[in-house]
């Protein structure tokens, strides 16, 4: 009798416990940003160097969650699929690399820099939403620029940009292609962006 109390109360311990271990809602899937746009080097170089920082995000963008924009146009998240990181910093390495690339700055270099520089862009409001209130859903990049001269300490130019690409079917997966592309544009918009005003600095 007493060996039989005692199975009953483990099996209840045990029962108990596994009532506070993480539920498996099974696993998610993440996705990057990693498109560069084709573009060559120009001919004439120049002596600056570019400080990149890393592009802010937009307040309703906080984390690595994929946001959507649903028919009753409230935006929401998906759950089982995220970006890998948060899509600044997706969105970031893939920029500087671009800018390293396409531009004629003696060097581009992305913050923390502790050396030397001679202008800075800085990319604040950066949000990538997919909305469903258009069929196919459209993904939409979207970011505020902002040029300045780092030794006059005075902004010299501002623009906002957007790109937006349809989706070739209505989930998140199509998503994050569209999404690729739509960054690919925002990237040719921001070579253009700062080779104008290298011109004029």
């Amino acid at each position: 009798m007493k060996q039989g109390l005692f199975v009953l109360l483990a099996m209840l311990l045990l029962s108990a416990c596994s009532l506070l271990l993480p539920v498996d809602v099974g696993a998610q899937k993440t996705y990057v940003l990693n498109s560069e746009p084709l573009l060559s080097k120009p001919a004439k170089l120049y002596s600056q160097v570019l400080l990149v920082t890393q592009p802010r995000l937009d307040p309703l963008m906080n984390n690595n969650q994929m946001v959507y924009l649903d028919g009753q146009h409230q935006l929401g998240y998906f759950t089982e699929n995220r970006w890998a990181a948060k899509p600044n910093q997706l969105f970031f390495s893939v920029l500087v690399e671009t800018l390293q690339k396409s531009t004629g700055f003696r060097a581009v270099v992305g913050a923390p820099y502790s050396g030397l520089s001679d202008q800075r862009l800085d990319i604040l409001n950066f949000s990538i939403v997919q909305d469903f209130t258009r069929n196919p859903s459209v993904l939409t990049v979207k970011m505020d620029l902002q040029f300045s001269d780092v030794k006059q300490q005075r902004l010299l130019a501002a623009k906002s940009i957007q790109a937006s690409v349809a989706t070739s079917a209505n989930t998140p997966q199509a998503g994050v292609d569209a999404a690729n592309l739509a960054s690919v544009d925002c990237l040719k918009q921001i070579v253009a962006f700062v080779e104008a005003q290298q011109k004029f600095s």
